[in-house]
């Protein structure tokens, strides 16, 4: 819809297709989102129990599993590496999804050391653990 307003003509952000798009179903992402980590968290707990009930040692299936623990590492390093290494790629990819808005650009880009250190202690701390490390140093 266009009106004459004095000597400009103002148009109608419908007329325009500005409006910012509705939110679309937000419940719906919500509920498929609960309903994926119940399904997780079940199917889990089901695979507990049906192990327990095969008269497996869960001991032995532990340190078969423990003996694994180095490829879920590498796998999250790797990760921590190509989030470092393509941190622009990223930083647009967010932009582009109207995560990060063109005025907070500059400022995301200069965080990247911040967010590797973030993610380098992470690594050391939790997946990687104290314990290893001193394994690896020979302070253990």
């Amino acid at each position: 819809m266009t009106v004459d307003v004095g000597s400009t003509l103002v148009t109608s952000p419908e007329a325009t297709g500005t409006t910012p798009p509705k939110p679309k179903g937000r419940w719906r992402r919500i509920l498929m989102t609960a309903l994926w980590v119940t399904l997780a968290i079940a199917s889990m707990v089901l695979g507990v129990v049906v192990l327990v009930n095969s008269g497996l040692d869960i001991f032995k299936v532990q340190s078969v599993v423990s003996q694994l623990r180095w490829v879920g590492v590498a796998l999250q390093m790797l990760i921590v590496a190509l989030i470092g290494l393509r941190w622009r790629a990223l930083v647009r990819w967010g932009q582009r999804r109207n995560m990060v808005q063109l005025p907070e650009v500059e400022r995301a880009m200069a965080f990247r050391p911040k967010a590797m250190a973030f993610l380098c202690a992470y690594l050391v701390l939790i997946p990687i653990g104290p314990q290893t490390l001193f394994k690896l140093l020979g302070l253990i």
